[in-house]
């Protein structure tokens, strides 16, 4: 049995408008499901850009891109619901507590509530995060929050988690 690919990109381009180069340039790969795919490059070599195109949040300007044999620019809602972002800056919200950012996001994915709560207290086991989980974050090492935006781009049981300079 075949399983189609989680994501296909082929010669992919980005082109911001009023630029003199493209951000991406031609990139391809493949990135089989249940494998650990890693995108390097030296600063500006358009990792970023590339990452929020296959997430569905930037349209590409040429090139073809899949994931889980849908494109992006046409199944954008859909395809968001499956994949887990962990942002190159820190989007926590400071004065919520540890729990309360989890239950608050999972939200978004219009997960129910009792599912959301169920998924919070097994993220903040498994991160060990649990005894601050009615701390606010502000005062959280760094390492903490670094725990918790991973467990907060978990809560909706992602097919894909990309992590942006974790």
């Amino acid at each position: 049995m075949t399983t189609t690919p989680a994501i296909v990109v082929s010669d992919l381009v980005k082109r911001y408008k009023g630029a003199d180069r493209n951000a991406v340039d031609g990139v391809s790969f493949t990135v089989e499901q249940g494998s650990l795919f890693a995108l390097l490059g030296p600063n500006g070599a358009g990792k970023t850009t590339t990452m929020r195109m296959i997430a569905g949040v930037s349209p590409r300007t040429s090139g073809t891109l899949e994931i889980f044999g849908h494109d992006p620019d046409l199944h954008g809602s859909e395809i968001r619901g499956q994949i887990g972002v962990v942002h190159q800056q820190e989007t926590l919200d400071m004065e919520l507590t540890v729990r309360e950012n989890l239950l608050v996001f999972g939200r978004f994915f219009g997960m129910r509530r009792a599912t959301i709560a169920e998924r919070a207290d097994e993220l903040l086991e498994l991160f060990q995060l649990a005894d601050r989980a009615g701390d606010q974050v502000e005062p959280l090492s760094g390492g903490m929050k670094r725990r918790l935006s991973i467990a907060r781009s978990l809560i909706a049981a992602p097919r894909i988690l990309m992590l942006d300079e974790p």
